[in-house]
């Protein structure tokens, strides 16, 4: 049985809230150890803002549950109200429902201090929670604090391989006429989406983390960090990819349609000269995308030229176009051909943008 970061971590908490108890003469001791349990496993791995957050709520709710319990003498009745209290101020007005449940812990042990003593007991309480408070994040956010930066560019990467093979799948699709049936369009698509919603989660993770050595001081990212902007912005990219691939699935089955109807005209040797030059293009685009995998992992990217389509085509159209001026059949295909060409151009621009980059 292996024994993660986690519980070594919850472990140290639990043992330094309740010697930090001891030490002090706060008691009971049980509730910093709750406290620092309930704390650890919640938050581990967020930042040190979220932090701040949670304790501020916390001692909102200390401070909600000492009130009710001198105005309310009756139990049952003030832990009641201070339940509704925090639930409908926590997810009403400061809008933090995450924090809801550590601060209902604290408000109930607090309020079932004995009525007798029930200011001092509070206020023991109070500290004891606020220690454990305090401890969890205090280990979590020094001592081996999670990253999520290697994990985000390995989903990243991998989506990126996805949404890429999709692309070239598609472009040979339309190239040899060969439609893609509805149930792998939805096995494409559910696989596209839980993707990019792993990724969507481990960059919401990577946006909160907080690397701080002792003292505060934040740790040095180091030589190829790349910015959560960046990342961002390599989602977008990865998408963008996707829905071309989907508009080239589209237009092939507009292909196979219109040759069906004309009874399958011959193919011309400019269409057979164009789809040469794109695959061309689809390689360098493809060697433009493999560097920018290198950069998402931080590692040494390789200087590419800027990729010529237009011109190069340019040539093609004008000789198609006096073979075959008056063929609507071909004017058809042209104007396909022209948005496979902008789709394989752009994956080759977005790329070399991204490469440049900072």
């Amino acid at each position: 049985m292996n024994i993660g970061a986690r519980t070594l971590k919850t472990a140290l908490a639990v043992a330094i809230s309740v010697y930090l108890c001891e030490l002090l003469h706060i008691g009971p001791a049980l509730f910093a150890a709750t406290s620092a349990v309930v704390c650890m496993q919640k938050s581990l791995g967020r930042s040190f803002k979220t932090a701040l957050e949670e304790i501020t709520v916390n001692v909102i709710a200390i401070a909600v549950a000492v009130t009710l319990g001198l105005l309310i003498p009756i139990q049952f009745l003030s832990m009641a109200l201070a339940t509704i209290i925090l639930i409908v101020f926590f997810t009403k007005v400061i809008k933090v429902p995450n924090q809801i449940v550590l601060a209902v812990i604290s408000a109930i042990f607090i309020l079932a201090s004995p009525q007798d003593e029930f200011l001092t007991q509070a206020t023991s309480r109070s500290l004891a929670l606020l220690i454990g408070l305090i401890t969890a994040n205090v280990i979590n956010l020094t001592i081996a604090p999670p990253s999520y930066h290697r994990s985000l560019q390995a989903k990243l990467i991998e989506l990126n391989n996805f949404s890429a093979q999709m692309l070239i799948d598609a472009v040979n699709r339309y190239h040899y006429i060969n439609t893609i049936t509805d149930e792998e369009k939805g096995k494409n698509k559910a696989e596209l989406i839980m993707l990019y919603q792993e990724a969507d989660s481990l960059y919401d993770l990577v946006r909160q983390e907080w690397n701080v050595t002792w003292f505060g001081i934040r740790k040095s990212t180091g030589k190829g960090h790349i910015s959560n902007d960046f990342y961002k912005e390599y989602k977008n990219y990865c998408q963008g990819i996707w829905q071309r691939s989907q508009d080239l699935i589209f237009l092939a089955e507009e292909r196979k349609a219109r040759r069906e109807k004309a009874n399958a005209q011959t193919v011309s040797p400019e269409f057979d000269r164009i789809f040469e030059m794109l695959h061309h293009v689809i390689f360098s685009a493809t060697s433009y995308n493999q560097q920018l995998q290198l950069k998402i992992k931080g590692e040494k990217t390789a200087p590419l030229p800027e990729l010529h389509v237009w011109s190069k085509l340019h040539e093609i159209i004008n000789e198609w176009q006096e073979s075959k001026p008056d063929n609507s059949f071909y004017a058809h295909a042209l104007t396909e051909l022209s948005v496979v060409t902008y789709s394989i151009r752009w994956f080759a621009k977005e790329s070399s943008r991204l490469l440049n980059m900072e």
